[in-house]
């Protein structure tokens, strides 16, 4: 055997729940789960053994929809979130300014993080905010959903802002009424066009040894966290070769699924690539896709007003142009996981895809819906019958959940992420973080679906709840089925990868409120201890 985890708490997650005391891996993947006494013989010469003194072993976790690259891009970046400390528009301003002072003037500097309802202002940041920080630089904030920015008056000229510019299609570039230049905050493709010029610019010019270290940087902060696997939802080519490269060089710690963005899709189709192509470490996984925004920031396309707003968000993709990419991506055999968070998105994604599928419970590429959070009773039966699948946040609940009862008011707000209702419909749901939206902490998550707590300590929902169980499912034997990878990870048993997370308590047996401060001990990928305390 090459690694033993022995005198300890093993939660396999399997079917019959059981439980173990001791596990035996064997080239990468787990070889024996039972009784100390029945694992010990097998060990050899060169065998690892690690006393775990009575600490928990849970399968490793699966983040089902995060931006692994994204990440890595912003954390080195200006945190400007509320939990790293910033409570005022001026925190925002002088640590831009700060970061400024060390860039070289006409050199990007970047935000990220900031949301105007966390700060004690209040309102939103502007152009004349930004401009504060630097004139000399290009500067761009990020709102914590990614669907909005804030950008400074050197940066609107680089993208070519200016009074008369147009808002795109899928955008909207917010303007000053009196004098109709743009203020600064940009929504969905308005933002999301330029910055992915700017990440294109700067990350994918880089040296790839520069890129490789951001990468296996962004990765030991989500190995620190127990995740072993991860669905990377924005992929191009660029970033899949990226990863391949990583696993060449052995440099690769988690698992990658990759979703590959709708727009560098056919390149894939047009070289012949097929769905689920790849490796233990990177595989082809689905084509993704956008429906409409976010709903902190109110652009998720919805059909009644949000409070105190004529405003119902903004469709990133027509009727007719997601009617067209389903019914190609469905017919090359490719898992489809679109975004969709407002009801009329969602609406408009249900027809879509029973255009494909047909009124029948058959969904043999596991298409999926990313997100789905103000979905309507009606539409969890639409979906539930053609068995559509579920990647949702919870920790949204507690990062952006006081947005989202402020967007939609207390009564409409209570009836979003309705996880309860999705499991007794019978929908597969899984476990997300949508990292940097919100932390790529599966223990966060786990305690958010149980507890439904605003950041403020607000109930959201509170009859949707699920058990702890049911939680740490959405982190492990379910999201594992998302990349129809059920026999291979998410629970511990032989044959299966030997992918695990050490906890330093049992979180099933002990206070909701107290599983997000569990300490991760050690995290295993396939047989390898990649983070150890």
């Amino acid at each position: 055997m090459d690694l033993i985890l022995k005198n300890a708490n093993v939660i396999t997650m399997d079917t019959n729940n059981k439980r173990a005391s001791a596990v035996a891996t064997k080239w990468g993947k787990i070889f024996a789960v039972g009784k100390d006494s029945q694992i010990a013989p097998l060990a050899g010469s060169g065998t690892r053994i690690v006393d775990l003194g009575g600490k928990t072993v849970l399968p490793g976790f699966i983040d089902t929809h995060n931006h692994l690259s994204f990440y890595g891009y912003l954390v080195s970046s200006v945190d400007c979130r509320a939990v790293s400390g910033v409570e005022r528009i001026n925190d925002v301003t002088d640590r831009l300014r700060a970061q400024a002072d060390k860039t070289p003037p006409g050199e990007w500097v970047m935000g990220w993080g900031y949301a105007h309802y966390h700060l004690k202002d209040n309102r939103p940041i502007t152009r004349e905010d930004l401009d504060r920080a630097s004139v000399k630089h290009p500067i761009l904030l990020i709102q914590v959903s990614g669907h909005a920015g804030v950008a400074n008056s050197k940066a609107l000229e680089v993208f070519g802002f200016a009074g008369e510019t147009p808002d795109p299609p899928g955008g909207v570039i917010r303007r000053d009424p009196a004098t109709n230049r743009p203020n600064g905050i940009l929504e969905e493709s308005a933002l999301l066009n330029q910055l992915q010029a700017v990440f294109f610019q700067h990350f994918m010019a880089w040296p790839l040894e520069k890129r490789v270290h951001m990468i296996e940087t962004a990765i030991s902060h989500y190995n620190r966290r127990g995740i072993t696997a991860l669905h990377e939802a924005y992929v191009v080519p660029q970033a899949l070769h990226l990863y391949q490269e990583m696993e060449r060089l052995g440099r690769l710690n988690l698992r990658i699924y990759t979703m590959n963005i709708d727009y560098a899709a056919p390149a894939l189709l047009d070289a012949g690539i097929t769905f689920g192509y790849g490796t233990d470490m990177v595989r082809v996984g689905p084509i993704k896709m956008f429906m409409d925004g976010g709903m902190s920031n109110r652009t998720a396309a919805v059909s009644q007003p949000y409070r105190n707003s004529n405003e119902t968000g903004i469709f990133l993709s027509t009727r007719e142009d997601t009617f067209a990419k389903f019914e190609r991506f469905h017919a090359a055999g490719y898992q489809i996981a679109i975004h969709a968070q407002g009801d009329a998105a969602i609406g408009a994604v249900l027809d879509a895809f029973e255009n494909v599928l047909g009124r029948t419970s058959k969904n043999p590429l596991r298409h999926r819906i990313e997100h789905c959070g103000n979905i309507t009773e009606k539409q969890i039966q639409r979906a539930a019958d053609m068995n559509l699948l579920v990647s949702s946040q919870p920790m949204f609940l507690s990062h952006l959940g006081d947005g989202f009862l402020d967007a939609f008011g207390p009564e409409r707000g209570h009836r979003l992420y309705p996880y309860r209702s999705f499991i007794n419909h019978g929908i597969r749901l899984a476990g997300a973080s949508d990292s940097p939206v919100a932390p790529a902490d599966p223990l966060l998550g786990i305690r958010d679906a149980v507890m439904r707590l605003t950041g403020s300590g607000a109930e959201i929902g509170p009859e949707e709840r699920l058990s702890v169980s049911e939680a740490v499912q959405l982190y492990t034997s379910e999201a594992a089925y998302f990349s129809f990878d059920e026999n291979r990870a998410g629970t511990i048993e032989p044959g299966k990868y030997a992918d695990f997370v050490v906890l330093d308590r049992d979180i099933t047996a002990i206070p909701p409120r107290e599983i997000a401060d569990a300490d991760i001990k050690m995290t295993i990928v396939g047989g390898r201890v990649v983070y150890e305390k």
